[in-house]
């Protein structure tokens, strides 16, 4: 401003002697930007008593209504020239112009001076060399000061212009830096043109985010927070015909138009809009969009450097599509790698199911995830486990996927192919089918939300299901039946037919073992899964029909503990663990009385106890399904695992426990009453912790590490 203020002190002393007035210019607030010119008698006179800031800004207040020049009396009736100087048609400045009296008043005045204000000493000689005037001198004069006045605001709307196009240049030469950094981001660029034109009072970006649906990605200004994930289709409103003609669009007066009602919906009123779409080549990928809500917006003031803006946003949402899509690609790839080397060394199918279902829902964070299996040796029989569904549900979906899967009965059923398909409640569902070799193993049916874009994660999935067919084979084949299992199927059917209450105890013995050394995760247990629930045979006669002496080695350790004496063998330990829990009611404090049994080991077991919030079930594909077994999930989960080889805090616990049955983080905050931003700090150390980058890699580690969340 101090070239500016040269110049037009310059303009202003030779306009000052013309006119043979005392003039100034003010700013808003009232200060002086130029200094007095032509200072006589009078003018020192009320420029001391009353030239300060507050005089002036009282003046100014009073005359916000002027848009021209306009004549005013002082306080003392005499004449001063008022001259709102505009800058881009906004009143910027003030020239105030005087003194002058009218033909005929010089007495009344000097009177009027001596009765009301006496302080003023001198005043009556200062008056003396003010001239009367005509009204055509009056007339004469103000044509001179608008002539000045058009001076003033020629040169500052061109510096004013010259200032904003140096800004513009200098705006996008630092965004361009950025780009090539790869350190600028859309919603910054946006932000900062927010502030770059003080005319602008909202500016935001709305990017497609499905097939010509678009959402509002990023706006700044007052009263826009609540636009924000606001979407609208190709054609719909102000922002759709924009999109839909592929022009830049500019209305100078929205308030009356109906179509504004997608701004009036979030509190926001617009009065003038612009819209420019932004293109990938030829194909429109967003728009930016913005206005005014005070004043009426000029179209060409407002689009002569948008215009520029846009052009480079487009540049910059490309690169950042591309960046992300790539950084995407490559940690889809590490994710994946991570996954199937954790699932392919797991050697209990029933894990490997976990990790797909926890996995999928992670990754997809979509309303649920499930597993529909079928077992090689029951072939009539369907496991389901899963997350996110009610009984209900899990029934009536469960059901249909077995039918369309395995009952041959749908003949548009591919078992190849992924499929896209509706509940019968109404939620999108991709269908990925578990084959390899061959075989269908099962299918993992994962939910979808109408945000969801599949093309992104279709690639993803799809490559899980592939690792979880391959972990699943591996499992059978590692639990190939053996020269002993026949007998030991015969022995189950014996035990059956003569005491079924002993055979009720023995399969949930055997299922409790499957599932804790599973849990576990720590060797490999096939001998004492297969003869854990003929403990209520006698040995000598297992040890008649029996080859495998590691299955009678377990129960002569297992008869060892039963009299109080310490076990050489840990799956002995777990026998006996599990059995006594079975044989007293299924009651979690009655392992505390199990004195020969390790205490690591039964906090293991405790926390194997509380941490199964996954809901398993089985329905036969011979009859509607109608039971479901489902154990509710603990209030407090058991963590040594996690303490003792992570060094996680208990919240850090808790926090990993949601993240992983899917919860997003405004859903963990609301569910453990912390902040989100808590959540986001918590989530961060976890991640330092474990060494991963994300979600679906911290599942991978979890599993590896042996634990299953609750």
């Amino acid at each position: 401003m101090e070239t500016n203020v040269v110049f037009l002190q310059d303009v202003q002393e030779a306009y000052a002697q013309l006119l043979d007035l005392s003039l100034v210019l003010v700013d808003l607030d009232g200060n002086e930007v130029t200094d007095v010119s032509n200072f006589n008698a009078l003018t020192k006179l009320f420029h001391t008593e009353w030239g300060h800031n507050q005089q002036y800004l009282t003046l100014v207040e009073s005359m916000k209504s002027l848009d021209k020049s306009s004549i005013i009396d002082n306080r003392m009736g005499i004449k001063l020239v008022v001259s709102p100087i505009l800058v881009q048609n906004k009143p910027s400045y003030y020239l105030l112009s005087g003194y002058m009296l009218e033909e005929s008043t010089r007495e009344h005045i000097r009177q009027y001076a001596k009765l009301h204000f006496p302080e003023l000493k001198g005043f009556s000689e200062a008056l003396d060399e003010i001239p009367e005037l005509t009204e055509a001198e009056k007339a004469e004069k103000l044509n001179k000061i608008n002539t000045l006045k058009q001076v003033i605001e020629a040169h500052l709307s061109a510096q004013k212009n010259n200032q904003s196009i140096n800004q513009s240049f200098s705006f996008l030469h630092k965004s361009l830096e950025g780009l090539q950094k790869g350190t600028a981001t859309a919603s910054a660029f946006i932000e900062e043109l927010y502030h770059q034109d003080e005319n602008i009072d909202f500016i935001g970006l709305a990017i497609e985010k499905e097939d010509s649906c678009f959402m509002v990605d990023s706006v700044f200004g007052p009263n826009t927070e609540f636009l924000i994930d606001h979407s609208f289709v190709l054609g719909e409103g102000f922002l759709g015909h924009t999109l839909a003609a592929l022009q830049v669009k500019f209305w100078e007066d929205v308030s009356q138009d109906p179509r504004i009602t997608f701004f009036y919906r979030s509190g926001l009123r617009p009065k003038s809009l612009f819209c420019l779409p932004i293109f990938q080549e030829s194909k429109v990928i967003g728009l930016l969009f913005g206005g005014s809500t005070k004043e009426t917006l000029r179209k060409v003031d407002c689009l002569q450097s948008l215009t520029m803006h846009a052009s480079f946003l487009s540049t910059l949402v490309t690169s950042n599509y591309l960046k992300e899509n790539n950084q995407n690609q490559l940690l889809e790839l590490t994710t994946f790698n991570e996954v199937f080397r954790v699932m392919t060394t797991v050697k209990d199918i029933k894990r490997v199911l976990y990790i797909l279902v926890d996995m999928s829902i992670n990754t997809m964070r979509g309303p649920f995830s499930c597993i529909v299996y079928r077992p090689i040796k029951h072939q009539s029989k369907i496991d389901i486990v899963s997350r996110g569904l009610t009984s209900s549900e899990i029934n009536e979906f469960g059901y249909d996927v077995a039918v369309r899967a395995f009952s041959g009965s749908s003949s548009d059923y591919d078992l190849k192919q992924p499929l896209k398909r509706k509940t019968s409640w109404g939620v999108d569902v991709f269908e990925l089918p578990l084959f390899f070799n061959d075989q269908l193993y099962g299918v993992l049916a994962v939910g979808l939300t109408t945000q969801h874009e599949l093309s992104k994660y279709q690639a993803f999935l799809s490559s899980l299901a592939v690792a979880g067919s391959i972990s699943i084979h591996l499992c059978q084949q590692q639990n190939g039946a053996g020269a002993d299992d026949s007998i030991i199927d015969l022995l189950y059917e014996v035990m059956k037919q003569q005491n079924n209450d002993q055979h009720e105890q023995a399969l949930k013995i055997k299922n409790h073992v499957s599932e804790f050394t599973s849990y576990l995760n720590d060797g490999n247990y096939q001998s004492l899964k297969k003869i854990c629930g003929l403990i209520f045979f006698e040995k000598s006669l297992l040890e008649n029909y029996l080859s495998d002496r590691e299955m009678l080695a377990i129960l002569t350790d297992y008869e060892q503990l039963i009299v109080q004496k310490k076990a050489t063998r840990k799956d002995s330990e777990i026998l006996r663990l599990v059995s006594y829990f079975v044989m007293n009611k299924e009651e979690p404090s009655v392992i505390h009385d199990l004195s020969e049994i390790r205490a690591e080991l039964k906090e293991q077991f405790q926390a194997f106890l509380n941490q199964q919030a996954v809901v398993e079930t089985v329905i036969s594909l011979n009859e509607r399904p109608v039971q479901i077994e489902e154990t509710p999930p603990s209030k407090e989960v058991h963590s040594s695992v996690l303490k003792e080889k992570l060094n996680l805090s208990s919240r850090e616990i808790e926090v990993l426990n949601q993240l992983m049955q899917g919860f997003n983080n405004r859903e963990i905050a609301s569910n453990l009453f912390i902040s989100e931003h808590t959540v986001k700090n918590h989530i961060t150390h976890i991640f330092q912790k474990l060494n991963v980058g994300d979600r679906a890699q911290a599942i991978a580690m979890i599993y590896k590490l042996g634990y299953v969340p609750s």
